[in-house]
């Protein structure tokens, strides 16, 4: 794990000391998540297993309270059950850690109050490549992943593959797109691994999760929740394009950062990574643009997913079958209508 993918606050003797119970359970390396939807019982969902519940009487609500306001503090975020009882963060090992308690929690109809909380286990020993989701060299053709469009952007190759990496080498805006647990920021890991080693690459998450092994990188993070400042999505962005960056690696996007990010695009600054959830490539715009509503409920659809269609190169949409990551398509989108009909 890169040096810079740690955080250095978190490893102390306090919160190590409340992670005990919690630890056995996610750092199984055969574990991919754990879940906690009630005290006394965790959700383990293996490498290409299901959720399998287990018997827990040590994970109780005092318990998570504790790691909670613990994780808080070291993280500079405010978690209050009266305020906002949301937390994001990362722990030490690299993984991510997402919790939410209180009255907006219920479990059974009688719950007045509850715990959801979720711990997605990072594996600093396993690099994923591009052909963990079934896209090898050679294999699998432009028309097998997308038949039915004409596209109007250069293509770099006939195959996906080295289509993909030919756009990411000559700095074109690449979307993830997939449901969730598809993959996509695993897959955004190890598409990074093609970026040139002399771009200069600054990322912007709400949770690190992006690993860049370039030497010439900066992350800047962004609490999805309350924290001690008031700096949020369009300051950083702001901020980001004044450092010069090559790269931008946005994380995902959703209604927090797509104005900003939106912004960023019809700036000139279109050499930039982010996922989204979707289900297709054109669903991926529609969703892009319906994040953007939620702000501007009066912004031109037409107008705005032409923008975004003109802005990304490419388009990875992920899929789930069987218990395997696969890439479905590489799209280069242009035809606008489809996204609207």
């Amino acid at each position: 794990m890169s040096e810079g993918f740690s955080v250095t606050a978190l490893d102390n003797e306090l919160l190590t000391n409340a992670l005990i119970p919690l630890k056995k359970w996610y750092d199984d390396p055969t574990t991919e998540e754990i879940a906690i939807n009630n005290p006394g019982m965790i959700f383990v969902k293996a490498v290409r297993d299901i959720w399998r519940p287990h018997e827990a009487p040590e994970v109780t609500v005092k318990l998570i309270m504790a790691v909670c306001r613990i994780l808080a503090n070291l993280t500079d975020q405010t978690f209050d059950l009266d305020g906002i009882p949301i937390l994001s963060a990362t722990l030490p090992g690299g993984h991510r850690f997402q919790a939410v308690v209180g009255p907006n929690v219920r479990y059974d109809l009688s719950d007045t109050q509850g715990i959801a909380l979720c711990i997605r286990r990072f594996d600093p020993n396993k690099k994923y490549r591009l052909d963990d989701f079934n896209l090898r060299p050679g294999e699998k053709t432009i028309e097998e992943t997308k038949q039915e469009h004409t596209h109007e952007k250069h293509r770099y190759s006939g195959f996906a593959y080295e289509d993909l990496v030919g756009a990411v080498q000559q700095g074109e805006a690449v979307l993830i797109s997939g449901a969730t647990a598809t993959g996509k920021t695993t897959f955004l890991n190890a598409l990074v691994e093609y970026i040139p080693l002399d771009r200069r690459i600054i990322t912007v998450e709400d949770t690190r999760e992006v690993i860049v092994k370039h030497q010439n990188r900066v992350h800047l993070v962004v609490s999805r929740t309350a924290g001690a400042n008031k700096i949020g999505y369009s300051h950083v962005l702001d901020a980001v394009v004044r450092m010069t960056p090559d790269v931008i690696i946005c994380g995902e996007i959703s209604v927090t950062n797509a104005k900003s990010i939106y912004r960023l695009m019809t700036t000139g600054h279109s050499n930039f990574m982010a996922t989204i959830h979707a289900e297709s490539p054109e669903m991926a715009l529609r969703a892009f643009w319906q994040n953007l509503t939620q702000e501007n409920p009066n912004l031109d659809a037409a107008a705005a997913i032409g923008i975004l269609a003109r802005s990304f190169g490419r388009i990875v949409q992920i899929d789930r079958s069987s218990g395997e990551r696969v890439i479905t398509a590489v799209d280069a989108p242009s035809l606008v209508h489809e996204v609207l009909g």
